[in-house]
């Protein structure tokens, strides 16, 4: 197979594709991976938008849990201080009131922070009497306001609503005060008493409220949110950075460290970023200030993983990766196929210029050859006659039989001499191709027979290789026979030591082709450019013209000569005319 060394246009065209094909899987990953993080970010703050919402109507909800709760609790202490008026309530009682209200206890504290007991619930008619003369007696048609006075005194609320008048820790008296009677318990009011100077305490029970809050609260909802797979985390913050409400339940209560959102916090900024975790990970972030009705209620933190974003970017990558790798093999196939139709054209059309310049000078060594040859045959001719005259006229005295051996020596080189100055007219005269009818399997066996002895002399079997019903071609029969001769004559001088020429007739591609094969020694790769070339040869004898003149032939049949040779495999000869009548 003939070897193809492509230009080094070709390589630079191979390196501009790969750029451009680079360039561009480049900046699609780019792309994609822009849009990717675009849209995670606006399911960030849709989500944050949604979030919001559900937030606020969540707070809302705590908001009138608390107030109720709150109600409640005052509603409780209110009827205790009834109860401690009308004298019907003990001990015993009041833990039965915080049994059936869900309270933690009820406390009665005077004004020193002490205990109040309540005196015992009277048993008949005239103890019942006597105890309302002496709380008529002890504190008049209405009781007096406890001293100092104060508004109800309400903790654990975290969702008050802003600006919300309620009692403080201050309005209390200062014995009172500093029993701090409020720690340890999760929710309560305190309210100032009309039955005796004091206030009556309502501790409300924390599993109840926690059970409340869990159903309906913010925490339930930012858990169920968190439970999404591309959601890392949801927190809701209070305007101090403390988490109120996390999808990690152990971060309640807990102050933000991220100095970043510290700082973005305190400015009540909202903040987006992509932040590196470990392991590798990344993580989009948003913190988003919240307001309600003007006031600041905190903010929403959220964390999406970005893990999606890579895998989704990773298998495009791929993808595009995969692409390029296409489009590059597609783009190296076809520059490789129009740069070797390119090198095949350019070839050619150096092939069809040696041609031409091998004809221009046959012709001029053809011109030149009728020239010599005209000027050469007279005087052969002369000789030709006076060794004719030498040899019927002349009789030598002595060594006749010498004479007549060199007389006849002369005569066959004279004659060797025509037949060169023919093969020169040969070259040099235009050809007039005769077309007729031929059976090319009927000129191939005469062939074979006219060769039959000669052959035997050299030990070379000929074999005719012809399908049945060959049809005819048009060709000019003496030349035709003249190059086929020239070709079976040139493989039978290849095998000096006998072999095999197959002379084999087929129809391809609508041309008749003729094969002329012999199992000789072949022809060097050097030297199988020039055989075709006039007065080249490697034989001691002969003149060189024979392949020339029936390629001439050939090709005046508007036909082609090829030939396909190898050192040891023998030289096959294949020509093909057309068919049908060339004009």
């Amino acid at each position: 197979m003939k070897r193809v060394f492509l230009p080094r246009h070709f390589l630079a065209s191979v390196v501009l594709l790969l750029v451009l094909v680079s360039i561009y899987a480049f900046s699609e990953g780019q792309r994609v991976r822009s849009e990717l993080l675009r849209q995670t970010e606006a399911k960030g703050r849709a989500l944050a938008d949604a979030l919001e919402t559900s937030a606020k109507n969540a707070i809302l909800g705590n908001t009138l849990l608390e107030e109720q709760i709150s109600q409640r609790l005052l509603d409780n202490a209110r009827l205790v201080d009834q109860l401690l008026i009308s004298g019907d309530v003990d001990q015993d009682l009041l833990k039965q009131i915080s049994l059936m209200n869900h309270l933690q206890k009820v406390e009665l504290l005077d004004n020193r922070g002490q205990r109040w007991e309540p005196p015992p619930r009277p048993t008949t008619p005239m103890e019942m009497m006597e105890m309302k003369k002496r709380i008529h007696s002890q504190r008049g048609e209405e009781a007096p306001p406890p001293h100092p006075p104060f508004r109800p005194f309400m903790w654990g609320r975290h969702w008050a609503p802003p600006l919300q008048k309620q009692g403080t820790p201050e309005d209390l008296p200062p014995q009172l005060k500093e029993r701090r009677f409020w720690e340890g318990s999760m929710f309560g009011v305190a309210v100032g008493a009309r039955a005796f100077p004091g206030v009556i305490v309502v501790h409300a029970n924390a599993d109840y409220i926690l059970n409340f809050k869990n159903e309906i609260g913010v925490q339930r909802q930012i858990e169920e949110l968190g439970q999404q797979s591309d959601i890392d985390y949801v927190a809701l913050l209070d305007s101090s950075l403390k988490f109120v409400a996390h999808t990690d339940r152990g971060l309640v209560d807990q102050k933000e460290t991220d100095p970043s959102i510290l700082k973005v916090g305190a400015d009540g900024q909202e903040l987006s970023r992509i932040v590196e975790l470990e392991a590798g990970k990344r993580e989009y972030q948003i913190l988003k200030p919240m307001r309600m009705n003007g006031s600041a209620l905190g903010f929403l933190k959220i964390g999406l993983s970005l893990d999606p974003v890579d895998i989704a970017w990773r298998n495009s990558l791929s993808s595009m990766a995969v692409l390029g790798l296409a489009i590059l093999t597609v783009g190296i196939f076809g520059m490789a196929v129009i740069f070797y139709n390119q090198y095949s054209h350019t070839q050619q059309v150096k092939n069809l210029e040696a041609e031409v310049a091998q004809r221009d000078r046959l012709s001029a060594l053809g011109n030149m050859a009728a020239t010599v040859a005209h000027e050469i045959r007279n005087p052969l001719n002369s000789v030709s006659m006076g060794l004719q005259r030498l040899k019927g006229e002349f009789r030598p005295t002595q060594d006749e039989e010498e004479y007549s051996r060199f007389i006849e020596l002369m005569r066959g080189e004279v004659q060797r001499l025509n037949s060169i100055v023919e093969e020169f007219l040969s070259l040099a005269r235009p050809l007039e191709i005769k077309p007729e009818p031929v059976r090319i399997d009927e000129l191939l066996k005469e062939m074979a027979v006219l060769v039959e002895s000669d052959a035997k002399s050299k030990k070379v079997e000929i074999k005719v290789v012809v399908p049945p019903e060959l049809p005819a071609a048009w060709v000019d029969r003496n030349y035709f026979k003249q190059a086929l001769l020239n070709l079976i004559l040139n493989g039978m001088q290849s095998m000096p030591h006998g072999g095999l020429l197959t002379l084999e007739a087929k129809v391809a591609h609508g041309k008749m082709v003729v094969i002329v094969a012999d199992t000789g020694d072949g022809i060097p790769k050097d030297i199988l450019p020039r055989i075709f070339e006039p007065y080249f040869t490697t034989k001691t004898k002969g003149a060189g013209l024979g392949l020339s003149i029936a390629r001439r032939i050939v090709e005046a049949h508007g036909g082609t000569l090829t030939v396909d040779s190898a050192v040891g495999q023998g030289t096959r000869f294949q020509l093909a005319v057309p068919m049908s009548r060339q004009n």
